[in-house]
């Protein structure tokens, strides 16, 4: 899975263009392993709210979903870990009579704009490594943490214009 554009809107809102590296491999039903590693990684994604046709809960319906539609959660939750509150939606959609097979569009919502394209970027390496059985290589709490810098940097520039730095303190040395 590869994003190849990212278009901010004035509303809050990004939309990403996904693109799948094989196009007719681009389900949870090709790639069951991807929500099974992804809900251990995190857990609090079960409790996603998702509108489908089905009525299923988040849960079952990554059982035969599109992995973009996972890449989309994947991002409201990293926000949301990072930002500790809140209700961000997000949309998947495709049409393949107008775009080629395995491109997906998904939309997001967002209240600081570093901080999610932040989250585009590490959810985006989430998927490659699960999808590559590199479970290892995945360390969630690192990740939050400069997420949460990266909104702090996002929050100031919001406010001020500008990032304002600390001062880096050195010591004498003998």
């Amino acid at each position: 899975m590869k994003v190849v554009e990212i278009l901010f809107y004035n509303s809050n809102r990004v939309k990403l263009v996904v693109e799948m590296p094989d196009p007719n491999c681009y389900s949870t039903k090709h790639a069951p392993h991807i929500p099974k590693l992804l809900f251990k990684l995190f857990p609090h994604l079960s409790t996603h709210r998702c509108d489908n046709d089905k009525g299923f809960t988040f849960r079952q319906e990554c059982r035969s979903t599109e992995i973009p539609h996972l890449f989309e959660h994947l991002i409201i939750e990293l926000q949301g870990q990072v930002l500790g509150s809140g209700v961000l939606r997000g949309e998947t959609q495709w049409n393949w009579r107008v775009d080629p097979k395995g491109r997906f569009h998904v939309y997001v919502e967002y209240t600081n704009e570093l901080l999610v394209l932040g989250a585009i970027r590490v959810a985006e390496r989430i998927i490659q490594a699960l999808d590559s059985h590199q479970i290892d290589q995945i360390h969630v709490e690192e990740e939050i943490q400069k997420l949460r810098l990266i909104a702090s940097a996002g929050e100031q520039i919001k406010q001020t214009g500008q990032i304002i730095r600390e001062p880096i303190r050195q010591t004498a040395r003998a």
